[in-house]
């Protein structure tokens, strides 16, 4: 059990530094939010007037990793405020993803909202594999976000994830209380850190447990997954989320954006060059060329949403 723990771990954090360099140059000075037990990046676009705002949270990395950073400056250079947000893993904070309570995301967002220089009324989420599952988490439980943009995300809310042990409890709190949550598919038999999602998925009873209420959400979802994804089955979730919405005849836009040849780094800007992309392939599922692709084809479409969802009627 142990070793299945320090393997989930291990694969998890590994995100960060699997990710590819950007277009964006990283010298993006942001502002150091430490307010009130939050802490979190804010980076602001260079031109002037109100700017819609999002919330952006990256994965199972913990703390202001650069992955996330890289896309916080470079939603930032489109025109956004961005707050990336540490919710564990940072000093002062629970050094494992477990048992995080949503009103860490409440706070940040409501904070968010009240932010010079920010468009209130145009605020959107965006997270990156345990940070999409919490994203989307959020946003079926707050009706003033207007996008959620969500990378290599879960249809359900997992076990938490602790390098000291395999964890039977969830990942994400209310009030105190445990969001219900889909137990991993453990066998016994170790099989591989995928198996452990996509076994459980098999088995409806346990898929329903942690189900999110997506439907609940009063925002656009844009959803990016690779379909060799070797951590997590991301696009078969995407796809669980979007037939949920369907189902529910839901009222607003909804995309996939799937692709063949990538893995768990799908998400994020393009890459500078194919020279610098070597970390992006396995063991977190998908070629170089792919997980290129990726990005190349994705990023500009989900630059595309967010400016459908939010800049339309900003005053700029």
């Amino acid at each position: 059990m142990l070793l299945t723990a320090f393997a989930i771990a291990a694969a998890l954090q590994h995100t960060t530094a699997a990710a590819p360099a950007t277009t964006v140059p990283l010298a993006v000075t942001p502002q150091h939010i430490r307010n009130g037990g939050m802490i979190g990046d804010l980076y602001r676009p260079a031109r002037a007037g109100r700017a819609p705002a999002l919330l952006l949270l990256g994965g199972s990395e913990g703390g202001l990793g650069k992955a996330a950073a890289a896309q916080a400056a470079a939603l930032a250079a489109h025109g956004y405020v961005v707050l990336q947000l540490s919710y564990f893993g940072s000093p002062g904070q629970p050094y494992a993803l477990k048992s995080i309570e949503l009103g860490t995301f409440t706070r940040a967002l409501d904070w968010l909202k009240k932010q010079p220089g920010g468009a209130a009324d145009r605020v959107g989420i965006v997270g990156t594999s345990k940070g999409a599952e919490a994203a989307l988490l959020v946003a079926s439980r707050r009706t003033d976000l207007k996008i959620a943009v969500l990378g290599v995300p879960s249809s359900v809310v997992w076990p938490g994830i602790d390098p000291a042990g395999l964890v039977t409890e969830s990942s994400w709190t209310t009030g105190g209380k445990p969001v219900p949550f889909t137990p991993y598919g453990w066998t016994g038999e170790w099989r591989g850190i995928h198996a452990l999602y996509a076994d459980a998925l098999a088995d409806p009873a346990k898929a329903a447990a942690g189900a999110i209420p997506a439907e609940r959400a009063q925002a656009a979802i844009v959803m990016v997954c690779g379909e060799a994804d070797a951590l997590w089955p991301s696009c078969p979730m995407a796809r669980a989320v979007e037939t949920r919405l369907q189902a529910a005849r839901y009222k607003h836009p909804v995309t996939v954006l799937a692709y063949q040849d990538a893995g768990h780094t799908a998400f994020g800007p393009p890459p500078v060059s194919a020279s610098q992309t070597a970390g992006t392939a396995a063991p977190l599922g998908g070629s170089v060329a792919g997980n290129r692709t990726a990005r190349v084809d994705g990023w500009p479409k989900i630059l595309a949403a967010l400016d459908a969802a939010l800049v339309s009627g900003v005053d700029g």
